[in-house]
């Protein structure tokens, strides 16, 4: 079954997205977060990413997610329709704006608690392993991970730092994808229009819908996801992993932005409100618990 052009200009949109910050990585120096020759120069390149990442999550938490989320509590209403309302209409309207904004607080809170319990749970896990790891080495048994080998740079994803900014990540790139995939499903054409008798001008009719309320949605996605992801990789970095493996990683994340794109066009009619309503909330805490607690500690 053929893609339609919808749905082809927006697993495009979301593919560029997703590929344009992580190629950029590539052009970042080789650099680790402690092992190399240049160490004082890593450290002053880790600390300025350290500082892009913790202002990319603020950023993205009080100045785009939460705003987005308490604007559209209020609910929807026409000036003609409030001229004619009367006043315990208007105090109907305000008490459920307030009880929107208290789910919205509590779904909040819900993200954090989340984050905050994965983060418990992951770090009693690590002591756990550190214990074991050291009665082998008293009984003579040697580490055989390497800083840098392959086996060791697995391990570290494990870790609980490298788990939560990998988990915040993958969801606020799913949501992303959500927002990508609803609006392109909103800005959808009918397929009589797309001229089909050309392969050549389906594609046109596809680039055309990039300049739609879903290419206009893709574009505020990309320029907050570059800053964002050059942040992620840093804290990766800073947390012990390569250039390399810290690439993989961001790249591993992104396809969760394909998999909200997906449900956001095909599933919208069942998840209706469930990306703005619950995920963006719920994605925010998470970030806000990382920033405060994970990032600002490196």
């Amino acid at each position: 079954m053929a893609l339609s052009p919808t749905a082809l200009a927006a697993f495009l949109s979301t593919g560029l997205i997703s590929l344009a910050p992580n190629v950029l990585l590539f052009l970042f120096p080789n650099y680790a977060a402690s092992s190399s020759s240049h160490s004082s120069a890593n450290r002053a390149w880790l600390s300025l990413g350290q500082a892009l990442a913790v202002g990319g999550l603020m950023g993205d938490v009080f100045l785009h997610t939460l705003p987005d989320c308490f604007a559209d509590s209020g609910g929807h209403h026409t000036p003609d329709n409030h001229s004619r309302s009367n006043h315990h209409e208007s105090h109907d309207h305000e008490g459920g704006r307030h009880v929107a904004g208290e789910e919205i607080g509590v779904r909040v809170l819900a993200g954090f608690a989340a984050f905050l319990a994965l983060d418990i749970l992951v770090r009693s896990l690590e002591d756990g392993h550190g214990h074991n790891h050291s009665l082998d080495k008293t009984n003579g048994h040697s580490n055989t991970f390497k800083k840098n080998s392959f086996k060791s740079q697995w391990r570290l994803v494990l870790s609980s730092a490298v788990l939560l900014n990998l988990l915040g990540d993958a969801l606020h790139n799913f949501t992303d994808g959500l927002a990508i995939g609803a609006t392109f499903a909103a800005s959808q054409i009918s397929s009589h229009s797309f001229g089909t008798s050309s392969t050549v001008s389906w594609l046109t009719s596809a680039f055309s819908l990039l300049k739609s309320r879903g290419g206009l949605a893709s574009m505020s996605v990309f320029l907050h996801e570059i800053p964002h992801e050059l942040g992620d990789f840093a804290t990766l970095v800073n947390a012990g992993m390569s250039r390399n493996m810290a690439i993989g990683m961001q790249f591993l994340t992104s396809i969760a932005a394909f998999m909200g794109t997906a449900l956001g066009l095909f599933s919208s009619h069942i998840i209706e409100g469930l990306g703005h309503d619950v995920l963006l909330p719920f994605t925010a805490g998470g970030e806000s618990r990382i920033f405060l607690v994970t990032v600002f500690v490196f």
